[in-house]
């Protein structure tokens, strides 16, 4: 007796659209690269320039000028500085990971800082990329958002 695939008792199983799916999935889930924004600045020393904070209503939308990052790697004993230079009417910087949240000091009108010394991680944390987002907000709670990639060794 001789077997077809196309036999009646035995469907037939393309693959093909099965393969397109399977990649269009893999593509969609797959992370999109983060680019670095234009106000950023990553060195180990802060720039010696920085622009003055524009003067801004309360109620006008908060705007995020230069940003400084010691680096975007950290590691556990390390220590990860930042300096931002916002409109004057934000109220609040924060520095978020899906792993951490720092929320920045505030020094002077327009300008936020932070040093933190990098403790012990969790093993599951390390060696991966988390999106980093350095976010203003106003005191009605309108934020400006920047993103940037960090890694964590």
């Amino acid at each position: 007796r001789r077997l077809s695939l196309h036999s009646p008792r035995k469907p037939v199983i393309s693959l093909g659209p099965m393969c397109s799916v399977a990649a269009a999935l893999l593509v969609a889930c797959s992370p999109k690269p983060v680019s670095v924004p234009l106000n950023l600045t990553v060195s180990e020393k802060q720039p010696r320039v920085w622009p003055t904070p524009p003067v801004a209503k309360p109620d006008a939308p908060p705007r995020i000028v230069r940003i400084w990052f010691s680096t975007l790697t950290i590691r556990p004993g390390s220590w990860f500085d930042g300096r931002v230079v916002v409109s004057t009417n934000v109220a609040s910087v924060e520095v978020r990971t899906a792993a951490f949240s720092i929320n920045s000091t505030h020094v002077a009108p327009g300008v936020y800082r932070f040093h933190t010394h990098v403790l012990e991680l969790p093993p599951l944390s390390r060696r991966h990329s988390y999106d980093l987002y350095v976010i203003a907000r106003n005191t009605p709670g309108a934020a400006q958002v920047e993103q940037t990639s960090l890694e964590v060794q």
